[in-house]
């Protein structure tokens, strides 16, 4: 159960999607003064060097960031992503979810990062020491050994109640999409306005059992009552043996213009990536202004 290591696809095409979503979020929480609090319930080891074993055996970086890597930006999203992605890429690395979110949340915001692998959890330690231990920073960022889809119940409502979270399990296991999905049933008994980025693969006929449980998934998401759209970046055709061909993320609770400034930045990322690349946002439900 526990043998995913985000390593092996550390800076791939599902990580730009993923990552842009989530920083479009807490640009967003950023835009009042108001302090918020972020929850990330798969943490992974935070950051990852591009030169490891795991990095280097399939070099999925290399059709993913990597091919960023000459763009000038002309979105505000995607200029915001690749200011903090770059100087780490230079230096070797990609940051996971919570080595963005350490980047570019402030003194007065706190974040949870919860993993579960027993490798992963003391590298996520290392790797966020200089953010945990940074004098404005201490005791603002909590990282827990822990099962992140309970740990995220038993720790919501947060104080104060402003924040976000990032669900992106590994789905190893073919029931963890039903687990997303009733936790955040309970999440939302709880803390009715919590912004919520959802990832899932996009997987093609060979894996059609998981994929049909992605897709219930999103249907049970779809209909917990929340504005909600989905967001969906392929990077090969559908093929019977594609495998994973692309990946989506489901915003729950979205904020106001947040399709729009994800769909503008996907859509470079898109001319980036080559012919075979795509992009498609759908709201699920929308509620009229």
């Amino acid at each position: 159960m526990l043998s995913y290591r985000h390593a092996f696809h550390a800076g791939n095409h599902a990580d730009i999607l993923k990552h842009l979503a989530w920083l479009g979020v807490i640009s967003h929480l950023k835009r009042k003064t108001k302090p918020f609090v972020v929850f990330d319930t798969h943490a992974g080891a935070g950051q990852y060097a591009l030169n490891s074993d795991q990095a280097q055996l399939n070099r999925e970086y290399d059709s993913g960031i990597t091919r960023l890597e000459n763009v000038q930006p002309a979105s505000a999203l995607l200029s915001d992503y690749m200011s903090v992605v770059t100087p780490m890429i230079e230096a070797g690395i990609y940051p996971g979810s919570p080595g963005l979110t350490v980047r570019t949340m402030r003194g007065q915001d706190a974040a949870h990062m919860m993993e579960l692998h027993p490798s992963e959890f003391p590298a996520l330690q290392t790797n966020l020491a200089p953010f945990t231990t940074a004098q404005g920073q201490s005791g603002s960022i909590h990282l827990h050994h822990r099962d992140g889809l309970e740990g995220l119940v038993a720790m919501t409502p947060p104080t104060p109640n402003r924040g976000a979270i990032l669900i992106d399990p590994p789905y190893e296991v073919k029931n963890e999409y039903k687990q997303v999905a009733d936790t955040l049933k309970a999440v939302f008994q709880r803390w009715q306005n919590a912004q919520v980025v959802v990832w899932y693969p996009l997987l093609s006929e060979r894996a059609k059992e998981k994929a049909e449980l992605c897709l219930n998934m999103v249907h049970e998401i779809s209909a917990l009552g929340k504005n909600c759209f989905k967001a969906e970046f392929t990077i090969t055709e559908n093929t019977h043996d594609a495998g994973m061909y692309g990946s989506g993320v489901c915003i729950i609770n979205p904020a106001w213009q947040l399709d729009e400034h994800l769909t503008q930045s996907m859509k470079e990322v898109c001319k980036a990536m080559g012919p075979e690349a795509g992009f498609s946002l759908e709201w699920l439900k929308q509620e009229e202004a």
